[in-house]
């Protein structure tokens, strides 16, 4: 169900039951479907395209609603081994929606190890059970990432 309230409140106006059932609806939708994920492993790649690490189990699995909309967090520890080296945590969308890792939505890291995180907005996503994967590249030296966190809020 779309979240939506009567676009107009006019003093002395009332506020009918399926206006706050429709409040209470999205509010609930939003706080159970939120999920998330955490790997403390520390692991490395030098792929230079966005791949798995060994342990896979940082992804996560929402039921996007018709509003097409969800709220992506990513975190970890990043870093790559030399200087000049970039390593970068990434996710793709498969299920309902598809979607490869991109460099335009991801968090990235350096010689030095940075424990950093990041929110995106994706909008015009189709309903539907959707699965969120955290994916991993590295150029210029091996990358390694800990404390992995994906996280969705999808929205009803």
């Amino acid at each position: 169900m779309a979240f939506s309230l009567p676009t107009n409140f006019a003093t002395g106006g009332q506020f009918a039951a399926a206006d706050a059932n429709a409040i209470d609806a999205a509010i609930n939708a939003i706080v159970n479907g939120a999920t998330a994920a955490f790997v403390a492993t520390s692991e490395s790649t030098s792929s230079t395209t966005y791949t798995d690490l060994a342990t896979t189990t940082d992804q996560v699995t929402v039921n996007i609603g018709s509003s097409g909309k969800a709220l992506v967090f990513l975190s970890a520890d990043i870093s790559a081994a030399a200087s000049g080296g970039v390593a970068s945590m990434g996710f793709a969308l498969s299920g309902a929606n598809s979607q490869a890792a991109s460099d335009s939505q991801r968090i990235t890291g350096s010689f030095y190890t940075i424990g950093g995180g990041v929110a995106f907005l994706l909008t015009g996503l189709a309903a539907g059970s959707t699965t969120f994967k955290a994916k991993y590249k590295s150029v210029g030296a091996t990358g390694t990432a800990a404390n992995r966190r994906i996280a969705v809020i999808p929205f009803p």
